[in-house]
């Protein structure tokens, strides 16, 4: 799944034109934001919660990987700030959200005492 996962990132962001057909302006914040949230995610669940550092850091690593492929690889394809903005806001939101549901599993297994 993992590997499927990564795939459909690359296949999407390193193609000469977008395969998602454009509904609104500034869509591809928005693909960027949930493609790099599911990764985030995913390398959460493979790794283990405890690990959400090294999930969100890989996380990190593709973005930027990827961005950079787009500039330097891709002839048709430009890398951009926005972009990779979006991607990061995809890999925080996802992190604090495994961070928050840790943290409500943890309070829960507490013995109440009184």
């Amino acid at each position: 799944m993992t590997l499927l996962l990564t795939i459909l990132i690359v296949w999407g962001a390193l193609r000469a034109a977008p395969p998602i057909p454009k509904f609104f302006d500034q869509q591809d914040k928005l693909e960027h934001i949930l493609a790099f949230g599911a990764l985030t995610l995913w390398l959460t669940a493979l790794t283990g919660p405890r690990r959400w550092k090294l999930a969100g850091g890989l996380a990190v690593c593709a973005a930027i990987g990827l961005e950079l492929a787009q500039t330097f690889l891709v002839a048709s394809r430009q890398g951009s700030l926005p972009d990779l903005i979006a991607s990061l806001i995809g890999i925080v939101l996802a992190t604090l959200f495994v961070i928050s549901v840790r943290h409500v599993i943890r309070n829960q297994k507490q013995p109440v005492t009184g």
